[in-house]
């Protein structure tokens, strides 16, 4: 899973959980989804009476935004993706690069049926700075409107068809002789029929300990295990 997937997916967790009253840790810099990041802040687009848009910060750091959201009367974070697919690259081939492979959006639920949408924004800004923070993510709320419709799937559903999908790609992988591939496959499925007891994945704090269930942290892990598009992955 590249990182700024990971790390999206992980301001989510980390922001439910904490809206939700839980204890957790600092999140930049110690997350590992933070660890070649030199600064994460949070700002609202605003356009001036000239019709350019200018950035308004309003959190220097996630744990910062956290509170932020939670004195805003925040009830809760959702992620989702929209396909790209632009006509000089499919999705599957640009998810290895930064900013690739779809758009990816934390909804932040407000009452009323109200939510914002906030997108990521990551740049180069030192490619020699000690430590490797070559990075500097801004993420910025871009819209506003109605909270969207969304049905949650059962976790046991998802499990069932990310096993049947491995299964089968294991097989190519395997028939293939795709080597390193094939590796990842076995270990996701692993995590998989192990219900959880073998972790395979990278990111061991995408969330905080004990708020996401059994099945949820299973099918995250093997998620990141089985990452492997962009590039030759694709």
């Amino acid at each position: 899973m590249n990182g700024p997937i990971a790390q999206i997916v992980a301001l989510t967790c980390y922001g439910n959980a904490f809206l939700t009253g839980q204890q957790i840790d600092t999140f930049f810099p110690e997350n590992s989804t933070c660890t070649f990041c030199d600064r994460l802040n949070f700002v609202e687009l605003q356009k001036s009476l000239f019709g350019k848009t200018k950035e308004k910060e309003v959190a220097k750091t996630p744990d910062d935004w956290f509170v932020y959201l939670k004195a805003s009367g925040c009830r809760g974070i959702r992620l989702s993706r929209t396909p790209q697919n632009t006509p000089h690259i499919p999705d599957r081939m640009s998810a290895g690069f930064v900013g690739g492979g779809g758009t990816w959006v934390m909804e932040v639920l407000f009452p009323n049926n109200r939510s914002e949408y906030w997108v990521a924004r990551w740049e180069v800004w030192n490619q020699n700075v000690p430590g490797n923070r070559i990075w500097r993510v801004t993420y910025g709320r871009v819209s506003a409107g109605a909270t969207s419709e969304f049905s949650p799937p059962e976790l046991a559903d998802v499990a069932q068809k990310l096993e049947k999908s491995l299964k089968e790609i294991h097989a190519f992988s395997k028939k293939h002789d795709c080597s390193g591939f094939t590796k990842w496959f076995e270990d996701a499925l692993d995590t998989l029929e192990s219900e959880g007891r073998n972790l395979h994945g990278y990111h061991k704090d995408l969330a905080p300990e004990g708020f996401m269930s059994k099945e949820a942290v299973t099918i995250l892990h093997a998620c990141q295990k089985s990452w492997v598009f962009g590039g030759m992955g694709s």
